[in-house]
């Protein structure tokens, strides 16, 4: 006989952390009980104030609530938490009907109603009702993301398409005008005006090879020599910035990882000269490493399986919210004109090098101050093609 399938809904709902708030001791008790039979994880408070606590503390999906209860009342409660999120389904188990308390929960953001004495099967449906709804919402969002990277993804081809283009005629040219530099060189007597003209010219034209060089990286074009070895020695190379008073925390041992080690520290270096000149020079920038499993689309770009995640956490002012989405757009940068500055693909060309590694790079900017970046690198050799061109 083929077991039935289990219904979705009734499996969503057993991964949820429900928040449970009943003043009445025996109540909660049994209901506590038939809660953690259905859900993931049950937390208990005994009234309005201790329930708004743990919410805060353990942030739930879905709230369970009596509500005359003493210190603060079961819709008082909702407010306040409504307020903190105004998503989270709210479920109320009550004894009252009259259209005042109705309207009063209505304007609380009540979801579901469940009259005292609770009749589990009247509970259980409103519980399923919120977890169909928590699950769609669910749905959707990695819906939207899935779009999101698929667009990002299309965008990068196209900008890593345009760069080959372009890398490959700017080198060309560049050839040329490095060519004539070193004919001009013996016609020039040391110490002249004509001397210290080809010599401004060849340093400009050394600087313009390194931006071919970079033109390249963000295309298809790099040759990426992926060789399975310790990755501390690499991050530890990369992050000593000469002449910085940055002091760098980094984890004891890291494990080995497949990578380009000239390729990949580049692009750790630009992450510790983003942490230099967004702290002056004398913050600090804090690496942490786990080992992070993923599953199928938990990150869109990246496939299933063990990552080694690396956080990248810097003391200075942070991320402004608005420029956030742009910070690894090629050419975008927040340095004023004028003055010393660079030509804007340093955190481009990071997520790029990254994505060679079929790996991801994300900015965040944590309530406390300060950037964060956090790396995943596959510990595995991923497929060709399992993730997206950068």
């Amino acid at each position: 006989m083929i077991a039935e399938a289990r219904n979705p809904d009734d499996a969503w709902l057993a991964t949820l952390t429900v928040l449970y708030v009943e003043d009445d001791e025996t109540t909660r008790v049994q209901l506590a009980r038939f809660l953690r039979r259905r859900v993931g994880r049950v937390v208990e408070a005994s009234n309005g104030e201790e329930g708004l606590a743990c919410f805060r503390a353990e942030r739930p999906d879905l709230v369970v609530t009596d509500v005359e209860m003493p210190q603060l009342d079961g819709l008082a409660m909702a407010e306040a938490i409504r307020r903190l999120d105004p998503a989270v389904p709210i479920v109320v188990t009550t004894a009252f009907e009259e259209i005042g308390y109705l309207r009063r929960s209505i304007e609380a953001g009540v979801n579901e109603f469940v009259t005292k004495p609770v009749d589990v099967e009247k509970l259980e449906t409103a519980l399923a009702t919120c977890a169909h709804r928590l699950r769609a919402e669910s749905i959707l969002v990695r819906e939207r993301e899935r779009e999101l990277s698929a667009r990002e993804a299309h965008r990068r081809e196209a900008l890593g398409l345009l760069a080959a283009g372009m890398a490959h005629d700017f080198n060309n040219l560049l050839q040329v005008v490095l060519a004539n530099i070193d004919l001009a060189l013996p016609l020039a007597s040391p110490g002249t005006e004509l001397s210290e003209l080809i010599d401004a010219a060849l340093v400009a034209s050394r600087r313009a090879v390194r931006l071919g060089m970079d033109l390249l990286t963000l295309s298809e074009g790099m040759f990426v020599d992926v060789r399975t070895r310790e990755l501390g020695s690499t991050l530890r190379n990369a992050l000593a910035i000469r002449g910085s008073a940055l002091r760098v925390e980094l984890p004891p041992e890291l494990p080995e990882v497949p990578h380009d080690s000239e390729l990949l520290g580049r692009a750790f270096a630009q992450l510790a000269q983003n942490a230099h000149e967004a702290t002056g020079g004398a913050g600090v920038l804090s690496v942490a490493g786990k080992l992070r499993h993923l599953v199928e689309n938990e990150v869109p770009p990246l496939v299933a399986g063990e990552y080694l995640e690396l956080t990248f956490e810097d003391s200075g002012p942070g991320i402004r919210p608005e420029i956030l989405p742009r910070i690894f757009d090629p050419y975008f940068s927040t340095k004023p004109p004028g003055g010393v500055r660079g030509v804007g693909l340093g955190l481009s060309l990071c997520l790029a090098i990254v994505r060679k590694h079929r790996g991801h790079v994300t900015a965040s900017s944590p309530a406390g101050g300060g950037a964060r970046f956090t790396v995943l690198l596959p510990t595995f050799a991923p497929p060709a093609g399992a993730t997206s061109s950068p």
